[in-house]
């Protein structure tokens, strides 16, 4: 049995109908960005979350960007951000002019680590990024409690974890301000780019919706009151994403179903190989990575068992060549570089049939055996 990574052509292929109804309704609207559709999504996400504030913008990554310029991060501001991430959690504060300054994560986890926030804090640190990875969930109460004591805002990289909770709160909004990707592969995925950036705050939520359509208020246009970006979003994309919302609950129940399969069945192994952990919460089952001491052996193997894998990431951020002006060196983040030695992402996607997942079980297993 061979068993993709991802399958986008199951992910897909049912909504056919749904797309090509929807592009016509839009094209015969002569809507094209920012209107009526773009509106209901944004109200969606907050009936979903209980968010104050929605701003629906192009990707994740420009969600970052204007999330961080709207807490005033910019040329002299340090930003405190994991060392084990996605490039954007670095490169969108680095873009700003700001300066990423790395903290190490939890190796059992994956996510930023609240106990070295105090070590790594600068006197020009403004904001901490903490992103929920995979489908392991950050520690928000902690870094909370962290960010507070030491006067930081905390911006949530929620990308991957919308509808998750931590400590009863919806992700996203634990911190200051939060964020959602709608990348296709994502729990709520769209057929193309797409973020969204959620906030209690109302002073936040009308910079980012400023920031991300040219610095406009959106009642008098051309009417510029800040340099802002085009970062907007698509009527097709929101009108996809709203009619997709619907079914996110059930999406990520069987996220979950497999999810806890392979948390049951891979956690006898032991220390040799074992899944992340995530903190406390109701998490979202998204990427599953094990820890794997002969990761690439066992990547070998499963290859050799029609098991598609990838590798999350086989380089950590403090040692990526565009980091390297700021001096970093191999051993500077023990827990980031333990986790690009030995994570192992495993399919998980919820058109995976049982036999699917039960093949990627034994395929794991038979390699410990």
């Amino acid at each position: 049995m061979k068993v993709a990574y991802f399958d986008d052509a199951r992910r897909f292929g049912a909504d056919a109908a749904l797309v090509k109804r929807l592009v016509a309704e839009v094209g015969n609207s002569g809507a094209f960005i920012l209107k009526q559709r773009v509106s209901a999504l944004e109200e969606a996400i907050k009936g979903q979350t209980g968010a104050a504030h929605a701003v629906a913008v192009s990707n994740g990554t420009d969600a970052l960007l204007i999330a961080l310029a709207s807490l005033g991060v910019g040329p002299g501001v340090d930003v405190l951000t994991p060392a084990f991430s996605f490039i954007s959690t670095a490169s969108a504060p680095a873009l700003l002019r700001a300066r990423p300054v790395f903290v190490d994560v939890n190796p059992d986890t994956g996510t930023i680590a609240a106990d070295e926030l105090a070590r790594r804090r600068t006197p020009e640190s403004k904001v901490v990024i903490a992103a929920h990875l995979f489908s392991s969930l950050a520690a928000m109460a902690d870094v909370q409690a962290a960010a507070r004591a030491l006067g930081l805002r905390v911006l949530e990289d929620s990308a991957v974890a919308l509808g998750a909770r931590t400590a009863g709160v919806p992700a996203g909004l634990a911190g200051d301000i939060g964020l959602y990707s709608f990348f296709p592969a994502k729990p709520l995925g769209g057929i193309g780019d797409a973020g969204m950036i959620v906030s209690n705050d109302a002073a936040l939520g009308d910079m980012c919706r400023r920031l991300r359509n040219h610095g406009q208020d959106g009642v008098t246009r051309f009417l510029h009151h800040h340099l802002g970006w085009n970062h907007r979003m698509d009527e097709i994309m929101a009108a996809y994403l709203t009619a997709k919302l619907a079914r996110l609950p059930a999406l990520h129940a069987r996220r979950r179903a497999i999810g806890e399969r392979y948390d049951a069945e891979l956690g006898k192994l032991g220390a040799g190989i074992r899944p992340l952990a995530s903190a406390p919460g109701e998490r979202v089952f998204y990427t599953y990575v094990i820890r794997a001491q002969r990761r690439d052996a066992l990547r070998a193997h499963l290859f050799e068992r029609g098991v598609e894998t990838q590798l999350y990431y086989p380089v950590p951020l403090h040692l990526q060549p565009c980091f390297a002006h700021l001096g970093h060196e191999a051993g500077d983040f023990p827990g980031a570089e333990t986790l690009s030695r030995e994570a192992l992402a495993l399919p998980l996607y919820p058109e995976m049939t049982d036999a699917e997942a039960d093949h990627v079980i034994s395929a794991v297993r038979s390699f410990h055996a």
